[in-house]
This record gives structure tokens, C-alpha cells and sequence, in this order.
């Protein structure tokens, strides 16, 4: 990843700290209200690479209802380059992550899982300012976390999407 002065204006403008964090905020925000606990750090690697791929992000279903498993069956389309969309988007989630840590919007506890701990008015204050596909990648973030916490593990998750812990 490039230092902020040589990065190409597309990239710091799609890939601000801020907004990759937000959408990580936004996905263990999510977790953690349909769990109840915080979510595991591997986790955090997948919300970007999902959330932010449009093709991905227009096909997830509208309810957990639907399982990973089977979603993943009837639309295999979507583990096409995902594994190099993740390694790509792998240094970004980094930097989500220690912005969020250092404004204190999320916080590691119970063996390095992700908490969030910023308001959920300070979330949903964010989601309104946002529109059009900004907005679709945050709120598509945070069923993400609410279908990630009714799947059994992180490693049942990432070896349904091909990526190991």
C-alpha cells in the first residue's frame, strides 16, 4: 500500500481509513446485535472484499434467513477472485482496523475478537449523511455481521468462501 501523498486519487478517496472503518464498524456493529458478542478478528478480513464489490453486495440476500452455505451454492459466482480481492483489500482492513482502534470506535477484547463500541447513533448519524453506493456498502456491511453471527464459526465462514484462517 502506497503512503497517502502517492496514492491514486481513486483509491484515497474509495479507500479512506474513515470509510473502510465504517463499514467494518458497521459489519461488527451488526454481529454483535444478532449475537451478542464481538466478532473474530478473522472475520474483519472478509466485510471489505464482500461489502464493497458490487456484484457481491447486489446479489446477498435481504434476510439471514437464508444460510451462507446456501447462498453461496446457488450464487458461486461470487468466490470467483475473491480470494485476490481479499489479499488486495487485506492491507486497507489493517488500516480500518487501527483507525477504529485509535479513535475508539472499536476495541480488541476476548482473544483478539473486534468489538464495536462507537454509538449506534454515531452510526447511523454516518449512514444518513451517505447515499448511493457508499451508503448500500455500509448498511450491506452490517446484515454482513448480523449473517456471519448466525453461521456456526469463522473457520465454518471462511472455508465456505475458500480462505482459511
Amino acid at each position: 500500500m502506497n503512503p497517502w501523498p502517492q496514492r491514486i486519487r481513486e483509491e484515497a478517496h474509495l479507500l479512506n481509513p474513515a470509510f473502510t472503518c465504517l463499514t467494518l464498524i458497521s459489519a461488527c456493529a451488526g454481529f454483535m446485535e444478532k449475537s451478542s458478542r464481538p466478532i473474530p478478528f478473522a472475520l474483519t478480513f472478509m466485510v471489505l472484499p464482500i461489502a464493497l464489490h458490487k456484484q457481491t453486495r447486489d446479489t446477498l440476500p435481504h434476510t439471514t434467513r437464508t444460510s451462507v452455505p446456501a447462498w453461496l451454492q446457488c450464487n458461486a459466482e461470487a468466490r470467483i477472485g475473491f480470494y485476490d480481492r481479499l489479499m488486495a483489500l487485506r492491507p486497507y482492513t489493517r488500516e480500518a482496523l487501527h483507525y477504529g482502534l485509535a479513535s475508539n470506535w472499536l476495541e480488541a477484547v476476548d482473544s483478539g475478537n473486534i468489538a464495536c463500541v462507537a454509538p449506534h447513533s454515531l452510526i447511523d448519524r454516518a449512514i444518513r449523511q451517505l447515499s448511493g453506493d457508499a451508503k448500500d456498502c455500509i448498511s450491506r456491511a452490517r446484515f454482513l455481521g448480523k449473517w456471519f453471527a448466525v453461521t456456526p464459526s469463522a473457520s465454518t465462514i471462511m472455508a465456505l468462501w475458500g480462505v482459511r484462517p
